[in-house]
């Protein structure tokens, strides 16, 4: 779509960037809040000696949200955050900080950048789908189960053009970097290394590690807390069958006297890239039609359960009931018996397994688990159903009596015990190659009793190398290989799952060919990294100098 604009004159810019703005800013009403909203906080700390407010917290969090989901593909729980290194907090008071000294400074996106980089989000590259249509289904898919707008999706687009301007202020400096020392760089990075390597897989010292029950008993009492049970929820529910609506649902379409045109120029509208297999092959005409019938057919059926049996089901649950006093399973229970309806209850289920657990959706694990209310007095969509649900039982974490857990203990205990003997091994295979300097690392292998493994050939910058099969990470070998010099091999490097020994056999000269085509590109990266490096050195002095102050928090975790 940019591609199509930039033949074009500059006016046209100005119409088409207004239409494009003006739609993602519409589409979607701006009442419903993000999950970061923290209700009931109210100090959310102060900047430049002024109080931060609420909605300033709220719309830094929401923009955070959004930068998460496009940087990892998937929305920020706490845990996955956690996991991947990403503070949330600290995340948004930058963000914060960030947009205060946009406003100090003045910096202000045009329109035409900001379409132009909403544009390029929603461009694909493996089909013609227009911008304009995936980010309706962005929207529609993302951001409005996620309690986000197009409102906070323009906001974070027009904070991420000026940011772009401030990196290009501000870390100018990146941009000294000279072709020759890039050429340098690239040399490093691409140099084929041809390496061989000796693997000390924990597996293969499994059959040399015996147990006591003494043993086994000591080593659950040293490692308790591997064997506790996370908090566990069990939960009673009424669930409509959406097959039990498809039939209404069908009485309601065969009322639409032209749903099949409407369907042909929705079709011919989005395009046929635009509706693909589960091995994303482009459908046939017909059965691409067929499946937005049944789209709708389904969507029909949803709107049906949940207008006509769950909301008013939740409307007499409700009654008598607020936030400070919520319907409980038993009220639920009661209800269902009055009209006639199943209950069904879980068997209890943690909050990280939920879904391996049960055949129920996430939202349903997630509203089970929700310290608010709300969360759980609306219905609950799945692939062929609505629920509503109620809390029947929480249970505290606990730690598992060794009784229950033997089995595990025992087959934990094997494998730690193989892990360490595989260490032992590859220390000793260390030492041996450290003191027989006067043997070759092939003669020193046959001297062990051990194998290397010659691997292919692999430089600093290759991505992936299937043939190690889990043995050692890509990158331990990388880091350990660009350490060595040819002809030497490295120290026993330990791994989870063992431990490996590498020798690097010599280093093969670079495809000047390659090289020659690559090397403009290559050049232009290194420049965009070092100047955001620049620009994040500068941007660490912000907040002592914007005076920000977080609030502090008290012992149970609260600001």
């Amino acid at each position: 779509m940019i591609g199509t604009i930039r033949k074009h004159q500059q006016w046209l810019w100005a119409i088409i960037i207004l239409a494009i703005i003006v739609s993602f800013v519409v589409y979607f009403s701006p009442n419903s809040r993000n999950l970061l909203e923290d209700q009931g906080r109210d100090n959310f700390g102060t900047i430049k000696g002024k109080a931060i407010t609420r909605p300033q917290y709220r719309d830094a969090a929401a923009e955070i949200e959004l930068f998460y989901f496009l940087r990892f593909g998937k929305w920020p729980g706490r845990e996955d955050a956690q996991q991947s290194g990403f503070d949330i907090e600290r995340e948004t008071y930058n963000r914060i900080v960030l947009v205060e000294k946009l406003k100090e400074l003045n910096v202000q996106p045009t329109l035409e950048a900001t379409a132009k980089w909403i544009t390029d989000i929603f461009r694909s590259n493996e089909d013609q789908t227009p911008p304009m249509q995936r980010y309706k289904a962005f929207a529609t898919n993302e951001l409005a189960p996620h309690r986000l707008t197009s409102d906070d999706f323009y906001r974070f687009a027009r904070h991420q053009v000026a940011q772009q301007h401030l990196i290009s202020v501000f870390g100018l400096a990146g941009k000294l970097i000279t072709p020759q020392e890039a050429e340098s760089f690239y040399r490093r990075l691409n140099e084929p290394l041809s390496t061989e390597a000796v693997f000390f897989s924990a597996t293969n010292y499994l059959g040399q590690v015996s147990s006591t029950p003494a043993g086994l008993q000591q080593f659950y009492t040293n490692n308790m807390a591997e064997y506790r049970l996370p908090e566990r929820m069990q939960v009673s529910y009424v669930k409509w069958e959406l097959t039990n609506f498809l039939a209404e649902a069908d009485e309601e379409l065969s009322k639409i006297t032209n749903f099949s045109k409407e369907v042909d120029a929705a079709y011919f509208r989005q395009g046929a890239n635009a509706f693909k297999d589960e091995n994303g092959k482009p459908l046939s005409m017909e059965a691409a039609k067929n499946k937005m019938k049944e789209g709708e057919r389904k969507r029909r059926a949803y709107a049906l359960a949940v207008r006509k049996e769950a909301n008013p089901f939740l409307g007499e649950l409700m009654k008598g009931h607020d936030e400070n006093n919520p319907f409980t399973a038993e009220d639920l229970e009661k209800l269902a018996k009055e009209k006639k309806l199943e209950v069904k209850t879980t068997p209890p289920f943690d909050l990280r397994n939920g879904t391996n657990q049960l055949n129920v959706p996430l939202q349903f694990v997630r509203a089970a688990f929700s310290s608010l209310s709300e969360d759980r007095e609306k219905a609950i969509l799945s692939e062929d159903g609505v629920y509503v649900i109620a809390v029947r039982q929480r249970f505290p974490s606990e730690i598992q009596p060794f009784e229950k857990v033997e089995k595990q203990v025992a087959d934990d205990y094997r494998a730690e015990q193989s892990v360490r003997l595989a260490h032992q091994a590859g220390m000793a295979f260390d030492k041996a190659v450290t003191n027989e300097t006067a043997k070759t690392f092939s003669e020193i292998c046959a001297q062990m009793n051990v194998k290397a493994i010659s691997l292919p050939e692999f430089s600093l910058s290759t991505r992936t190398l299937p043939e190690l099969g889990g043995q050692a990470t890509l990158d331990s070998l990388q880091n350990v290989a660009a350490s060595l010099s040819p002809g030497k091999a490295s120290s026993f490097v330990p791994t989870a799952s063992g431990g490996f020994v590498l020798h690097l056999k010599s280093k093969l000269p670079v495809d000047e060919a390659r090289m020659k085509t690559e090397l403009p590109e290559f050049l232009a990266r290194q420049r965009e990294q070092r100047m955001s490096a620049a620009f994040g050195e500068w941007f660490q002095k912000l907040p002592q100098e914007l005076k920000l102050a977080m609030p502090v928090k008290n012992a149970a975790g609260k600001s």
